[in-house]
C-alpha cells in the first residue's frame, strides 16, 4: 500500500478528496489538515455549507481567528463560479509569498442532481486550472453516507489522492485531463420543449424580448427575468461571434426550474471559459463569465459536434 505525503509542503497543486461517515469523522479529517496548515503560517480558506462552517468553528476553539471561512451554498450556488473563488484566493496568498490551502466541499448533501453533475464537472476542472501553476493544496471532502454512489466514484477520477481520517492514498480512478469526455457529454434532452426557434444577425433584441416574455409566463420575480434577460443577449451574442453566425434557443420547464438552452456550431477550445474572470485589459471575453455570477445553474458542453449552454432558474 501507497502512502501519499506531500512533505514538508505540496510541490505542487495537491487536489485530494476525503471520504467522510458522519460529523465525528468529518472532523477528524479536516481539523487536522486546517491546524497543519496555521501551524506552518500559511493562509488557510475553508468553503463549506453553513452547519459544516460551524463544526469546524466550534471545534478550533478559539483559533480561527486566522481562518477564512466562506459559504458554499453562496459562492459556490453555481458550480462554475467556484474556480475564481479558488484563482482570487492563489493570486492574494500565494502572490504575497504565503503559503495557501483550502477546503472546499461543492458536492454537499441536499444539492439538487444537475448540481452534482456540475460539482463534478467543476472537479475535473480544478485540475486543468491549477496543475501548472503555484503550489497549494485543495481539500474536497464527500459524504459518503449521504451522497449517490456515482458521485462518490466521480470523485476517485477527478482527484489524485484519496483520503480519510485514517489515511492518504493515490486515487486509482483518477483519470488526467478527465474534463475533456465530461465537457464533450451530451446533456440529458427534455421530454418536450415548450418553445424553439432559430437566430441569426439582428435578432438578439427579439431573442431577449422572447425568454424575458416566457420567464415572466413561468412566474419568475422580476430579478430573475431580468437575468435570464441580459444571459439571451449574452449567449445569443456568443454564437453570432464565435459559434458560425446563427443559434438555436429552446425554453421549458422540468422539477422546479425554468430551463433556456442556447446551442450553435461552434467549438470552444478553453475549457475554463466563463470561469476565470477575465482580466481588466482584456477586450470582449466577459458574456459566459456573466452568464455565470448571473443565474442559478449553468451547465455548458462543448465539443467538434457544437456547443450547448443550459441555464436553469430555480422556481
Amino acid at each position: 500500500m501507497t502512502v501519499v505525503d506531500p512533505g514538508p509542503a505540496a510541490a505542487a497543486f495537491d487536489h485530494e478528496v476525503l471520504f467522510y461517515r458522519g460529523t465525528d469523522d468529518f472532523l477528524a479529517g479536516v481539523l487536522p489538515f486546517v491546524r497543519e496548515g496555521l501551524e506552518r503560517g500559511e493562509a488557510v480558506v475553508v468553503a463549506e455549507s453553513r452547519d459544516r462552517l460551524d463544526l469546524i468553528r466550534g471545534a478550533l476553539d478559539g483559533d480561527d481567528a486566522s481562518v477564512e471561512f466562506l459559504d458554499m451554498a453562496e459562492i459556490g450556488a453555481n458550480p462554475s463560479r467556484i474556480i475564481a473563488v479558488w484563482a482570487a484566493a492563489v493570486e492574494l496568498h500565494i502572490g504575497a509569498g504565503r503559503g495557501l490551502r483550502g477546503v472546499g466541499e461543492p458536492a454537499f448533501h441536499g444539492r439538487r442532481e444537475a448540481e452534482l453533475v456540475e460539482c463534478q464537472l467543476h472537479e475535473l476542472l480544478l485540475n486543468e486550472a491549477f496543475d501548472d501553476g503555484p503550489a497549494w493544496r485543495l481539500m474536497c471532502p464527500y459524504d459518503e453516507q449521504l451522497l449517490p454512489r456515482a458521485v462518490c466514484r466521480g470523485a476517485l477520477r477527478a482527484h489524485p489522492v484519496r483520503s480519510t481520517s485514517l489515511q492518504r492514498l493515490p486515487s486509482a480512478g483518477y483519470t488526467p485531463a478527465g474534463h475533456v469526455t465530461a465537457l464533450a457529454e451530451r446533456l440529458p434532452r427534455p421530454r418536450k420543449a415548450v418553445l424553439s426557434g432559430g437566430y441569426g444577425p439582428g435578432d438578439v433584441p427579439a431573442t431577449r424580448r422572447t425568454v424575458a416574455h416566457w420567464a415572466r409566463s413561468c412566474g419568475l420575480t422580476e430579478d430573475q427575468v431580468e437575468a435570464l434577460e441580459l444571459a439571451a443577449s449574452e449567449l445569443a451574442t456568443n454564437s453570432l461571434r464565435h459559434g458560425g453566425g446563427e443559434g438555436t434557443v429552446a425554453m421549458w420547464t422540468e422539477a422546479g426550474a425554468a430551463v433556456v438552452e442556447f446551442s450553435d456550431a461552434g467549438h470552444l477550445q478553453n475549457p475554463l471559459v466563463g470561469r476565470l474572470q477575465p482580466p481588466v485589459e482584456q477586450e470582449g471575453g466577459r458574456g459566459l463569465f456573466l452568464v455565470n455570477q448571473l443565474c442559478d445553474l449553468v451547465q455548458l458542453r462543448t465539443s467538434a459536434q457544437g456547443t450547448t449552454v443550459r441555464v436553469l432558474t430555480w422556481l
